[in-house]
């Protein structure tokens, strides 16, 4: 189902460039020659589905021919998230207990079903791919998505977007989140575009020079990585840029002000989605009124969706649930008895955003029910921040929450109250945090207080 329609595509631009980069371009006819090299080394598809091969891979152009080598003879990828140890990839495997894991080493063959490259293809609701959520300060949840899922975004964000086989699509965010994956690289790869991967790491300048040299017309990405961007911009326009993407995070009106600045000639597209939707939602063309009131747009008509009611104290009146349904919907998260869980009986998924009815019957999206929120890209949970405060000694109470900041959106902030006659200072508290959270996870500013309220949705107040 995957491979067949992606062929279909492929077939007609063999000598149209697919990938661009630092070595040069690879033509679709080359890039199924790469496919086909990695294929041969994986092992045939069992009869009993699934067979998952787990990849431990960040660099784009690799990960990018690992996946489709797998769909190509009906395997699934399993993508890990970046800063995965060994440790952590092991549990994975035996929950999973993958056909192959393809590391560093090379391709590593986990069961006796023979290396080949005959093909089984996927039904509609066969598992087709496994990859992270954005995670949270602890072990990031598995989403199984069906094949069907994969080719209704591939197909619906490129014709959403207008992606066109003359477009040159950077592919700026990892391929390890699904708006590199599938809103960047699958989408313009299944319209006969060419894509350009860059490497998360890749410094900033040398982006921008190759917006200009190369001939991008096409770039997403989310504001965090837009506000670094503009930080190393030299103010000349980029004007063979026609699109832009932005998502994921919260967009702010000046940043947006600035980035029509950087692309004058380009239209620009606000996305909304979820991992768990494979990955989009919907789409809107921003402008300062709509960011401000969060208006992300009517879901696409494939998505059966509706408002669940949620009232509590601390989020705005009107607000609810954004519940989902439709075939571009996870199976389920992967539980530990290898089943799959996070689907009511009805087949709705009960997410965590809270949304409310915006114009034209679009969506708002106004905060998460958790409280989660992006610093830099990446998602926080200020409750596990919390857990972590309180498991320090002098420690009574503990609060999270979020600040501005003109580069990584939001940054976590904490509020302590200590225990009578306990003494610690702000260093003690940031030295503790560091011991079991991730970099970006530890507050910026720590606060303490002789007591202070919280409303049962965990906010101050």
């Amino acid at each position: 189902m995957i491979w067949t329609d992606f062929l279909t595509s492929a077939s007609r631009r063999s000598e149209h460039p697919a990938v661009l980069g630092d070595e040069g371009a690879i033509t679709y006819s080359g890039l199924l020659a790469l496919v086909d090299d990695v294929a041969r080394t994986l092992p045939r598809a069992p009869e009993k589905r699934p067979g998952r091969v787990v990849l431990v891979e960040t660099e784009p152009l690799a990960l990018l021919v690992q996946v489709l080598a797998c769909w190509s003879i009906g395997l699934v990828p399993v993508i890990m998230r970046e800063g995965r140890n060994a440790g952590s990839v092991q549990d994975i495997c035996d929950l999973l207990s993958p056909v192959a894991v393809i590391d560093a080493s090379g391709t590593r063959l986990t069961s006796s079903g023979g290396v080949g490259t005959s093909h089984i293809d996927f039904a509609a609701r066969d598992e087709a791919l496994v990859i992270c959520t954005s995670g949270t300060t602890q072990a990031p949840k598995l989403v199984a998505l069906p094949a069907e899922s994969i080719l209704l975004n591939a197909r619906t964000i490129g014709s959403q977007l207008g992606l066109l086989p003359g477009d040159v699509v950077a592919v700026v965010t990892p391929l390890t989140y699904m708006y590199g994956l599938m809103g960047g690289a699958m989408s313009a790869l299944w319209s006969g575009a060419t894509i350009r991967l860059f490497s998360p790491l890749e410094p900033l300048t040398v982006i921008q020079a190759a917006i200009r040299r190369e001939g991008i017309t096409v770039i997403q990405g989310p504001p965090s990585l837009f506000r670094l961007f503009l930080a190393y911009w030299n103010e000349t326009p980029f004007a063979g840029v026609r699109l832009v993407t932005i998502g994921g995070e919260f967009l702010d009106p000046d940043l947006l002000d600035r980035i029509r600045r950087a692309f004058p000639h380009s239209d620009f597209q606000l996305i909304y989605g979820m991992t768990e939707a494979g990955p989009r939602i919907s789409h809107n063309c921003p402008d300062a009124k709509t960011v401000i009131d969060g208006y992300v747009g009517r879901p696409f008509a494939h998505i059966d969706w509706f408002v669940e009611p949620f009232e509590q104290d601390g989020f705005p009146s009107g607000a609810g649930r954004l519940v989902l349904r439709g075939p571009a919907m996870f199976l389920g998260y992967i539980s530990q008895d290898g089943g799959y869980e996070g689907l009511g009986c009805d087949g709705y998924f009960r997410s965590n955003d809270l949304v409310r009815s915006g114009p034209d019957g679009g969506l708002c999206f106004l905060d998460r029910v958790d409280r989660m929120f992006k610093s830099g890209g990446k998602l926080l949970s200020p409750l596990e921040i919390e857990t972590a405060l309180l498991q320090f000694g002098p420690v009574k109470e503990a609060w999270c929450g979020k600040e501005a900041h003109p580069l990584l959106g939001f940054v976590p902030v904490a509020e302590v109250v200590l225990k009578k006659d306990a003494a610690t200072t702000e260093q003690d508290l940031h030295d503790h945090c560091a011991m079991s959270l991730q970099q970006h996870a530890i507050p910026r500013r720590f606060e303490f207080r002789a007591s202070f309220a919280i409303a049962t949705s965990g906010k101050r107040l």
